[in-house]
C-alpha cells in the first residue's frame, strides 16, 4: 500500500545503507530514449535545413523518456524509484481514469507520469495493476508537488518505506533527518524535456523521520516539514 501519488516518501535503514542518486544531466541506463549524443543532421539546402528540425522536434514531442530517481538498499533490500513520462496516454490505461488528472483537473493535452516504487522487487500498489503509481497530467509541463511515504505495508505508515518526494521548480537537494539525529540527503531528478522533478530516500524499519527539508542549488533552505512522523 502506499499514500497518494502527489506524496513523497523516505526510507532509512539501522543497517548500512546505500542510496544511489544520478548526477544532474546524467541520463539514466534505464531511460528510454533515442539518440542521445546531441549530433545533428547535416543538410545541403536550405530547404532540407528547415525540415529536419521539425521531424526532430516532432520526434522529441513523441518519446516516452523514463529516469531512476533513486536507487540503494535497505533493510536487506534492493529499492529503487522511478518516474516515466508517456507524451499520450496509453491505450491499456483505464478509460475511467483519463478523463482527469491532479485536483480533478481536465487537462488538454493529457500525458501519463507514472512514479513507481519498488522495494525487495516487488512494486508498491501493484495491486492495482499494471498502471499502479501512474495519473494523467497536462503535458510535459504540468504543475505537480507533492511527498509521501511510500510502503508495502500500512499505507506507508509502517515497515520499510520510501520517501518521495515532488518539489517546486529551483529545488536542487533534499535533506532527510531522523529523529536518532541521523542525516540522509538526495539529489533531484528532472525527465528530460519535461518539469517533472523527483527525489527519493529510504525509510528502514523503525525508524521515525524528524524534518525533511529542500534546498535550492545555492545551499537556501526552500522548505522545512516536520509532520512526517
Amino acid at each position: 500500500m502506499s499514500s497518494s501519488f502527489k506524496k513523497l516518501a523516505v526510507a532509512v535503514g539501522a543497517a548500512a545503507i546505500v542510496v544511489s542518486t544520478p548526477v544532474a544531466g546524467a541520463w539514466a541506463a534505464d531511460e528510454v530514449s533515442g539518440d542521445a549524443s546531441g549530433k545533428r543532421l547535416q543538410t545541403q539546402s536550405a530547404t532540407q535545413g528547415e525540415q529536419h528540425p521539425a521531424r526532430h522536434a516532432q520526434g522529441e514531442e513523441q518519446r516516452t523518456v523514463a529516469r531512476t530517481v533513486g536507487a540503494g538498499i535497505i533493510d536487506g533490500e534492493e529499492w529503487s524509484v522511478t518516474l516515466q513520462f508517456y507524451p499520450a496516454v496509453p491505450e491499456g490505461f483505464p478509460t475511467v481514469d483519463r478523463t482527469s488528472g491532479f485536483g480533478d483537473s481536465r487537462p488538454e493535452n493529457p500525458s501519463l507520469l507514472c512514479q513507481r516504487v519498488f522495494i525487495g522487487g516487488v512494486q508498491v500498489d501493484h495491486q492495482a495493476g499494471p498502471w499502479a503509481g501512474c495519473a494523467v497530467v497536462d503535458g510535459r509541463d504540468d504543475f505537480v508537488q507533492g511527498a509521501g511515504l511510500h510502503g508495502l505495508t500500512d499505507k506507508g505508515t509502517s515497515g520499510t518505506r520510501i520517501f518521495v518526494g515532488n518539489p517546486a521548480s529551483g529545488t536542487a537537494t533534499a535533506r532527510l533527518t531522523l529523529d536518532g539525529g541521523t542525516v540522509r540527503t538526495a539529489g533531484v531528478v528532472t525527465l528530460p524535456g519535461t518539469s517533472y522533478r523527483a527525489f527519493a530516500l529510504p525509510i528502514a524499519d523503525g525508524e521515525t523521520i524528524a524534518s525533511v527539508d529542500t534546498f535550492d542549488g545555492q545551499g537556501n533552505r526552500l522548505t522545512h516539514e516536520t509532520y512526517w512522523d
